[in-house]
């Protein structure tokens, strides 16, 4: 007699026990994955609300994207990152560019769209979140504000920041961010910032801009973020 035909078969009952016990396997693994569905579905239906309660997105931009880079201080990262999982705003085109892998003093410039010379009333948008810097904004050498992007609340779109009024040549105008510090309850790595677009339209009254013409180079705040429960350091336009 061989030694499979001496090997007694499995008896019913174990084999019994064997299918109960896959079968309660099978059941557990379905009732996990219903529990993980349903709170996945849950979290998904409070993220939309939250999205939908959140400010609309900002209309009438030149979206950052389109923006060409004319030169970086050095090969750090700037790239179009979505915005759809920052359900605590909205931002233009459902996105930003987004600059990572930066450090204290580093910067980029971008060319404007040509347009006729004139002067233009200038509104930035950008993004805060805890892991991001200070900026400084320049536009063809001239120093327009200076931003606070530290957000103590989540990834945030900032709203307009007005540049002032800005003398544009309609061809080859530049827009500048440089990386100048960072808050100090910021997170590791410190440095990053987002740019969601710009606005150009009309210039302020004659009566703002008078008021402008007047003030003390240094002391303008056409630059400054208002003020924020986020920014624990003050934002001002340098001149």
């Amino acid at each position: 007699m061989s030694e499979r035909e001496q090997k007694p078969a499995r008896t019913e009952p174990y084999g019994r026990i064997l299918d109960l016990t896959e079968a309660g396997l099978w059941i557990a693994l379905l009732v996990v994955g219903s529990l993980v569905a349903l709170a996945v579905l849950r979290d998904g239906d409070a993220l939309n609300r939250i999205r939908a309660d959140a400010k609309p997105a900002p209309r009438g931009l030149i979206e950052a994207e389109k923006l060409p880079v004319i030169a970086k201080s050095r090969d750090f990262t700037f790239w179009l990152q979505p915005s759809t999982g920052f359900p605590a705003g909205n931002w233009s085109a459902d996105g930003h560019m987004f600059a990572s892998n930066t450090e204290d003093g580093d910067w980029i410039e971008l060319q404007l769209p040509e347009r006729e010379p004139g002067r233009y009333a200038l509104e930035l948008f950008m993004t805060k979140a805890a892991d991001y810097g200070i900026v400084a904004v320049s536009i063809n050498g001239a120093r327009r504000g200076t931003f606070d992007l530290w957000s103590g609340r989540g990834v945030l779109p900032t709203g307009a920041l007005k540049l002032g009024d800005v003398e544009l040549g309609g061809r080859e105008d530049v827009i500048r961010f440089a990386v100048e510090g960072t808050n100090p309850n910021a997170m590791s790595p410190f440095f990053q910032f987002g740019i969601d677009g710009i606005r150009i339209g009309k210039p302020a009254s004659a009566k703002s801009g008078a008021a402008e013409a007047d003030a003390s180079p240094g002391t303008s705040e056409a630059g400054a973020i208002p003020s924020d429960p986020d920014t624990d350091r003050s934002s001002t336009d340098a001149g």
